[in-house]
C-alpha cells in the first residue's frame, strides 16, 4: 500500500497500520546523536567510541568491517535503514536507492522504484529530492572511480532544461546505464551560483520528511554513490559535530583531522 500523509484521517490510518513513527528528531543535535546511538555493529559500541571517529587504525575489525574509510582520516559509522533512528521519510528513501540497479541501461528505469512509506515516490518527488553534485572537496566520504563513465554519451540539450525535464529525458533514453544517467544529471547541475562541483560519483537529495523533523528540508541530505549504489546522510548540511556533545563543532573550513575534536559529518546508511 502507497500512503500519503493528508489528512488526520489518514495519519490515523497509518498509525493503526504501521505502529507509531520511526524517530523524531529535535533539532540536528539530536539527530546526530541518536544516529550515532545506533552505529554498528549494534552491541558493540564500546568498541567505537566517540573518540575514535577520525582513528581508523585504532578501530578492531569487527567495526571496520561494518565503518567506512575516507581519504581525511575520519570514519563514517554504518546505520541500519531498519533502525528505529531513521526518520520514516529518510527510512523510506534509503530502501528506494538500496533497491535501485546503477546498470540497467532500458528506457524508463532512471527513477527508483518506489517503496512503502510516507511518500509517493513518482517522477515528481525524485526531482523535487534532487539537488546538486557533492564535490567531496576534504574526503569525508570515500573517493570514487568513475572509469567508464563518459558524458559524451548525454542526450543533447540538457543544458537548456531544467531538472525536470532533464530527469524525465534521462528516462527516456536508451543504451546508457543508469550510473551514466546520474552523471548526465551532474554534469548538468554542476554550477551552483559562481561555483563549479567537479563530479566525484555522489549526487545530493534532500531529506524528504511530512512531519518530525522540522530542519530536514534546510540540512537533511542524502549523498549518493551512484557508481557503488551507497547511501550516505548527514542530519546537519555536513557540519562537523563535536565528539564530546554532538553539538556543532566550529574548527574552520569544514577542517576536522585526526586527533581533533570533531567526526565526519556523514553516517552510512545499509541495508
Amino acid at each position: 500500500m502507497k500512503r500519503t500523509y493528508l489528512s488526520i484521517v489518514g495519519l490515523m490510518l497509518l498509525f493503526i497500520a504501521t505502529g507509531p513513527a520511526l524517530a523524531d528528531w529535535q533539532d540536528q543535535q539530536d539527530a546526530i546523536h541518536q544516529l550515532w546511538d545506533a552505529r554498528a555493529p549494534v552491541g558493540h559500541t564500546q568498541n567505537f567510541p566517540a573518540n575514535q571517529c577520525d582513528n581508523w587504525a585504532a578501530l578492531p575489525q569487527n567495526v571496520q568491517a561494518v565503518s567506512t574509510q575516507t581519504g581525511s582520516g575520519l570514519v563514517v559509522p554504518s546505520v541500519s535503514a531498519a533502525n528505529n533512528a531513521l526518520t520514516d521519510g529518510l527510512r523510506q528513501m534509503a530502501q528506494s536507492l538500496h533497491a535501485y540497479n546503477t546498470a540497467l541501461t532500458n528506457v524508463g528505469t532512471f527513477y527508483p522504484a518506489e517503496v512503502d512509506g510516507p511518500f509517493l515516490m513518482d517522477a515528481a518527488y525524485w526531482q523535487g529530492a534532487g539537488r546538486s553534485p557533492h564535490g567531496n572537496a576534504l574526503d569525508h566520504l570515500p573517493q570514487i572511480n568513475l572509469a567508464g563513465l563518459d558524458n559524451n554519451t548525454c542526450p543533447a540539450g540538457l543544458a537548456n532544461m531544467n531538472r525536470q525535464q532533464v530527469m524525465d529525458a534521462l528516462n527516456q533514453t536508451n543504451n546508457i546505464s543508469n550510473s551514466q544517467r546520474w552523471h548526465c544529471y551532474s554534469n548538468r547541475f554542476s554550477t551552483v551560483g559562481q561555483d563549479h562541483i567537479p563530479l566525484t560519483g555522489y549526487v545530493e537529495f534532500t531529506q524528504q520528511e511530512y512531519n518530525g523533523y522540522a530542519y530536514a528540508a534546510a540540512d537533511g541530505r542524502i549523498v549518493y554513490d551512484y557508481v557503488n549504489n551507497l547511501v550516505y546522510f548527514t542530519p546537519a548540511h555536513y557540519r562537523q559535530w563535536k565528539k564530546a556533545d554532538f553539538a556543532q563543532d566550529m574548527t574552520g573550513n569544514y577542517g576536522c583531522t585526526p586527533g581533533g575534536t570533531c567526526c565526519d559529518p556523514f553516517f552510512k546508511i545499509v541495508p
